[in-house]
């Protein structure tokens, strides 16, 4: 009598092991391309069913993958759940790059709810995590995050000071993509 139970134990294991597998595969490729195209990370992301996340790891880089994808589809955030859940695995767990982005995309979340000085917090939080990782795409994005929040807060001084931080960022680590964008900030400000 024992025998049918064992293998039926063994066979529910294997299926939530293949389970957790395919939807890790799924969530590193769609890693792989949430830079270039987020439309499609997002529309992937969004078809995922919440139920067949069934461990922590796999529920946490659901919702920062999430988070990140509405962001980098300019969807204005006002709920803090994916940023929360993701960083409350990451913040035990790791790794602490995964850690920095969310608390990155809280930050967003308070700055798209205009709470103003927590953003700044969290953003400040983010570089500095970043720094330490060698994220430095995220580190500039922090800083710049920073900046902005600044000038929603009419702190001119300090919106300077983080654009050209931001500037230095993206010129000492040669990322070419934010250049044209750093500058224009810098004029603005």
């Amino acid at each position: 009598m024992k025998t049918p139970s064992i293998i039926l134990l063994s066979t529910l294991l294997v299926l939530l092991s293949c389970t957790n597998l395919e939807i890790n595969r799924k969530l590193n490729d769609v890693e792989s391309y949430i830079q270039e195209r987020p439309d499609s990370a997002l529309l992937v992301l969004e078809k995922i069913d919440g139920s067949s996340l069934k461990n922590n790891r796999n529920r946490a880089h659901h919702a920062l993958l999430h988070a990140m994808a509405l962001d980098k589809n300019y969807i204005d955030v006002t709920d803090d759940s994916l940023a929360r859940t993701a960083l409350n695995y990451f913040e035990k767990w790791g790794p602490k790059e995964c850690k920095a982005r969310s608390v990155f995309y809280l930050g967003v979340y308070y700055y798209n709810t205009k709470a103003y000085n927590d953003a700044i917090i969290r953003f400040t939080e983010s570089e500095d995590l970043c720094r330490e990782t060698g994220d430095m795409v995220y580190c500039y994005l922090s800083v710049s995050s920073q900046a902005d929040t600044y000038n929603k807060m009419y702190n001119d001084e300090e919106e300077y000071r983080c654009i050209c931080k931001a500037k230095d960022i993206v010129y000492e680590h040669q990322l070419t993509k934010y250049i044209d964008f750093v500058n224009l900030r810098l004029g603005q400000a």
